[in-house]
């Protein structure tokens, strides 16, 4: 301003067009005189120059005063409020969203976010079930299908929409903003962060809300068993779970005895006295059961009611997911809850297999050995080995490896506090170290029906003496507890009938419990239909085994076929080796008699040699005294046969002969 006021009094000369007024800017004579020779007038520039000034100072002042402002919200922020910051990866965030929904806040909305999603391959499917599943003043919509779906298909469903809301509680002004993370791949759920604001220095209203969103949802829990799987991220994540109906244990149909031995256990192994007891004895504070035999026989539904009388989530693990390996395993193992039931169903489908000595599968080495390896066995051996490769077959293959998988159950950095229940239909293919005592520490056997569970399945179905109007004649006239009476008294007697009628140990509870369902809402129906049924089960059954027994007879068939052409390879084999010794041996006897002659041809040779070396010395030697004959013979007379020198020399034999040296 005082740059603009300094030149005031240039500006009213310059407003004359006079262009010696422009001397007062640097320049300003040449532009003056350069804007009037071409007819414009220099206070054009002077006035456009002014009014930039302006709005350049007018720009400068808002710009301070909006940095003023940053810094008192700032200062009021950090000092006069109070915030609560939640992510949506953690379990208090569905505390919230519920409450949220169940106060009308998220629909009320001005700004929201629609979507009516319902395929459960998407991660979000589960939160928007567990926001949206149920509705407390409904008690027959518990697990929410009725507001997800109508008869046209699947319902709007509405949220929040990233942004700053506000609502009222209790009077007070809350505030909430909702952050997406731009951070995450296209096929997952983007993170959001809630944040909720109260103005004031004390977060007591913050934390009523946040306590009472706690309540709310895990009273509504109440009637519900939380199922968590993992989430298709990598690496994969437990996902925040499922809501299931509970399910009373009385609704499982088993042996009584088995039931109240496992249920007793458990509650024993989760008293809070029990993990103190387990340190002071220097015992690893876990327990482990497995759930072996039929399917179709309850061990799935015994899980669920355990945890749903024990109030303990689920974690269901699957092993064969192509995802999965040794460190997710663990990973996911790490971030249990300190009581839960960890589920790992039909384990044996999942191909755990333990690695021999090169690093491959025993099972998988197994099934791809090859034939000549069995000619050194004998037959029962072999008959044993055809039936293992049999199960090996079915062995799909599994990423995890069973010290992976026992490092996770029981290893020194392993999870404690938790359950693990192992379910499978073929207790064989388990390897041994996997349900050895101590990690697995109570079997649980599931077979056919026996007369006790067949009368329990019998009365379970038809309990419920409100789902039977026409049960009792003259109901109508009875009162609520003589016609409950008449019901269990008629009703105990059919399922004596029934399990007396039924043949035990022959069919499954759930191929009993679906024909019970058939005839649902007629007990006795289901008495005079019982007959027909059992027929075509029974066939079936004869069947089934007719078919069991052929493949057993064509496998005997190939194992025995097997066998002779094992035993064939062996005899041609033995008589090959022993063709193949037979000409070894001889093959030597004629090398050593080869080698014998030519020594002995040798020796003869040597002897040869020896002999004409000898007669060649004694002729040398004989050589001399024939030359010497020679020279006396021409040098001297013999006298008598004897010469002069040698008679000289006296020798003379005692016949009077010279002794002439040969």
């Amino acid at each position: 301003m005082e740059a603009i006021s300094a030149v005031l009094p240039g500006l009213a000369a310059s407003a004359t067009g006079d262009p010696e007024s422009m001397s007062i800017f640097p320049g300003g004579m040449f532009i003056g005189s350069m804007m009037a020779s071409v007819g414009v007038d220099p206070s054009v520039l002077v006035k456009i120059g002014v009014t930039l000034t302006i709005i350049a100072s007018v720009f400068g002042f808002l710009s301070n005063a909006w940095e003023g402002i940053i810094q008192i919200s700032k200062f009021f922020s950090d000092n006069l409020v109070s915030s609560a910051t939640i992510r949506s990866t953690d379990e208090a965030y569905v505390y919230v969203m519920r409450w949220l929904y169940n106060h009308k806040v998220s629909t009320d909305s001005r700004l929201f976010g629609v979507t009516c999603r319902k395929n459960q391959m998407n991660p979000n499917y589960r939160q928007h079930t567990r926001w949206y599943g149920w509705d407390p003043v409904d008690e027959t919509e518990a697990d929410g299908i009725g507001l997800m779906d109508d008869d046209l298909g699947p319902k709007l469903k509405y949220t929040a929409a990233p942004g700053f809301y506000h609502f009222f509680y209790k009077r007070r002004l809350v505030l909430m903003q909702r952050k997406l993370k731009d951070d995450y791949y296209g096929f997952e759920e983007p993170e959001v962060d809630l944040t909720l604001f109260t103005f004031g220095r004390s977060p007591l209203t913050l934390r009523t809300i946040l306590e009472e969103a706690r309540r709310e949802y895990l009273l509504e829990q109440n009637s519900s068993t939380l199922i968590h799987t993992t989430v298709a991220t990598y690496p994969p994540t437990w996902s925040l779970g499922h809501p299931r109906p509970s399910r009373a244990l009385d609704s499982v149909i088993m042996k009584e005895s088995d039931k109240e031995k496992l249920l007793k256990d458990m509650r024993e192994y989760l008293k809070p006295s029990a993990k103190k007891w387990y340190h002071k004895h220097g015992l690893p504070y876990r327990r482990g059961y497995l759930f072996f035999g039929l399917p179709g026989a309850g061990k799935t539904s015994l899980t669920l009611a355990l945890a749903s009388e024990l109030s303990l989530p689920i974690y269901c693990l699957s092993l064969a997911s192509s995802t999965m390996a040794d460190d997710v395993l663990l990973g996911l193992f790490a971030t249990l809850p300190k009581r839960c039931i960890v589920l790992l169903e039909d384990i044996d489908s999942a191909g755990i297999d333990r690695q021999s000595m090169s690093g491959v599968g025993l099972y998988t080495a197994m099934a791809s050995k090859n034939d000549e390896d069995d000619e050194d066995e004998d037959e029962d051996e072999i008959r044993k080995r055809e039936e293992k490769k049999k199960l090996a077959a079915l062995k799909q293959g599994s990423t995890v490896s069973l010290s992976g998988l026992l490092n996770a159950i029981d290893g020194i950095s392993s999870h404690e506090g938790r359950i693990l229940i192992m379910t499978t239909n073929y207790r064989e293919l388990l390897d041994k170290a996997l349900i050895r005592p101590g990690r697995v520490d109570m079997e649980i056997k599931f077979g056919n029906a026996d007369i006790e569970i067949l009368e329990g399945l019998f009365k379970a179905v038809y309990s419920d003496d409100g789902d039977l109007p026409d049960f009792i004649r003259g109901s109508e006239k009875m009162t609520k507890e003589e016609r409950k009476l008449k019901h269990d008294e008629k009703l105990e007697k059919l399922a004596q009938e029934f399990g007396a009628r039924v043949p035990s140990d022959k069919f499954t509870p759930a191929e009993v419990q679906g024909y019970l369902l058939s005839h649902k809402s007629d007990p006795e129906d289901a008495l005079d239909c019982l007959d027909d049924w059992l027929k075509s089960k029974l066939d079936e059954i004869d069947l089934l085994r007719e078919s069991e027994k052929k493949a057993k007879e064509r496998l005997e068939r190939a194992t025995e076929k097997k066998i002779r052409e094992l035993q064939k390879k062996k005899r041609d084999r033995i008589k090959e080796e022993r063709k193949e010794k037979e000409e070894e041996e001889k093959e030597e006897k004629e090398k050593k008699e080869k080698k014998e002659k030519e020594e002995k041809e040798k020796e003869e040779k040597e002897k040869k040699e020896k002999e004409e070396k000898e007669k060649e010395g004694k002729e040398n030697e004989a050589k001399p005294e024939e030359k010497n004959k020679m020279v006396n013979g021409t040098s001297g007379k013999l006298t008598n046969g004897i010469t002069e020198k040698e008679k000289a020399d006296g020798s003379e034999t005692p016949n009077g002969t010279a002794d002439v040296a040969s």
